[in-house]
């Protein structure tokens, strides 16, 4: 009896990953290494030599970044589904790189071989980008590279690749001269090179598909390396290589800085509704770690009412159902206890709340890290200057007047009753209003309320 037969519950299951579009950039890459490596053979010039060899590990990478995308997905078939939160993403920015070089590891080299071209890979999944060359010789004290390498819907677990690769241009020439010479001189012993074309030609492209540049060093990003200041970080240097003129002269460490955008922070809004707060109704947007109100006024005149409660990671919501109401309940403050019309919109608030408790744990240590116009406090605001209408709206039977307009001569003017309009005391009032928006931090947070 075969062991199939004897053990009928175990089963062998195979999975098999088709992605159209995986395909297509995998087919892409090949051509073009075939592509490069034939080019390769014709050029004549130490920088087609250099971009050449550039462009072709560019595309090794990527074809096997691809590679490795589906075998992830492969594995990703076995798994459970999670039915737990995912936290939103976020966008990703590299910029500022900086190696310092020190020359006195080449002292025995010639002046002519000290002169390279380097360039960084950067690499997050299977997106990768890559710097501009840049080209250096011995009264080169840094590598500066000023690109920004953006990544765009990158998830709270990724690590960020960053790859340093060198070429000494002294092997770049001597390599392209020696092609040059084995074409030249058998073109001229043998004439057409019909004859004996295929197996020296299939032996070059076999040798040109890996490329001349060098990795040299190398490094990782994750989302506790986040800084808004450039800052040292640690590279793990390569081993040697058989050739000491491969090597570049750098430090073990380099300056880069490394911001993390989640969307979380960046949106202007996540979710907005109306709701009511000890009787009486706001106008509410979830935003940045905290949950922004105003109340909802029928009388233009009378200063609205603001609420601003924080959205941590250990804030606690609470949900009744039968009573139509949630509440937000952090420690060191008061319980909130807010109430809806239904409870469609009740279940939305808690899921949005829930999501956004998520979103702020994953992303919590990015928050001091984001631009100023971006950056949210926990603390509650009691109030913003910026929030109040410069001037009183006013009613339909009155003809506005804006602070432009205010000191104009030629408008006429007519008496409004049961109204006094003082111009000197609207506009006291206004710069009064204004002057103190400068101690305010939180601009863009008062500026979202005035939208509302």
């Amino acid at each position: 009896m075969s062991a199939s037969s004897a053990n009928p519950d175990k089963r062998i299951v195979s999975f098999f990953i088709w992605d159209p579009e995986l395909e297509r950039k995998i087919d892409c890459e090949v051509k073009m290494i075939d592509g490069i490596s034939k080019l390769l053979h014709v050029v004549t010039t130490v920088e087609q030599t250099i971009e050449c060899n550039k462009a072709l590990i560019l595309s090794q990478q990527r074809m096997l970044a691809f590679m490795a995308e589906i075998r992830r997905k492969q594995q990703n078939l076995l798994r459970r589904d999670d039915t737990t939160l995912e936290p939103t993403k976020a966008t990703v920015v590299l910029s500022d790189i900086r190696l310092p070089l020190q020359w006195s590891k080449m002292k025995k080299a010639k002046t002519d071989q000290k002169k390279f071209a380097v360039f960084c890979l950067a690499r997050i999944g299977c997106e990768i980008i890559d710097t501009q060359l840049k080209f250096i010789d011995k009264h080169s004290t840094e590598v500066i590279f000023t690109d920004q390498l953006v990544f765009e819907n990158v998830s709270q677990n990724f690590e960020l690749h960053l790859e340093i690769y060198a070429l000494n241009k002294s092997l770049a020439v001597s390599s392209a001269a020696k092609d040059f010479a084995d074409r030249y001189s058998y073109f001229s012993t043998f004439g057409s090179p019909r004859l004996r074309r295929k197996e020296p030609e299939n032996a070059k492209t076999e040798q040109q598909k890996q490329s001349k540049f060098v990795l040299i060093a190398r490094t990782t990003y994750t989302k506790e390396s986040v800084h808004k200041m450039p800052k040292a970080r640690t590279l793990t240097i390569e081993p040697s290589q058989q050739n000491p003129l491969m090597q570049l002269p750098i430090d073990n460490s380099c300056m880069s800085r490394f911001l993390i955008q989640p969307v979380c922070y960046t949106r202007s809004g996540i979710f907005a509704g109306i709701v009511q707060n000890n009787n009486r109704s706001y106008s509410c947007i979830l935003t940045g770690g905290s949950l922004n109100g105003e109340e909802i006024m029928r009388n233009d005149y009378v200063e609205p009412n603001r609420i601003s409660i924080p959205i941590t990671p250990d804030t606690l919501i609470l949900s009744r159902n039968d009573h139509l109401s949630f509440s937000i309940y952090n420690r060191g403050f008061d319980q909130e206890d807010f109430f809806v019309h239904d409870l469609f919109t009740l279940n939305m608030w808690i899921q949005a709340l829930q999501q956004h408790i998520v979103d702020i744990r994953a992303w919590v240590m990015t928050a001091e890290h984001l631009p100023s116009s971006r950056r949210y406090s926990y603390q509650p605001t009691i109030s913003s200057i910026s929030m109040t209408p410069l001037t009183k709206k006013p009613t339909l039977k009155t003809k506005a007047r804006s602070l432009d307009n205010l000191h104009q001569t030629g408008i006429s003017s007519r008496p409004i009753p049961m109204i006094t309009f003082n111009s000197s005391k609207n506009l006291s009032y206004a710069s009064d209003q204004y002057s103190t928006d400068d101690d305010n931090d939180n601009d863009d947070e008062s500026i979202l309320h005035t939208k509302l």
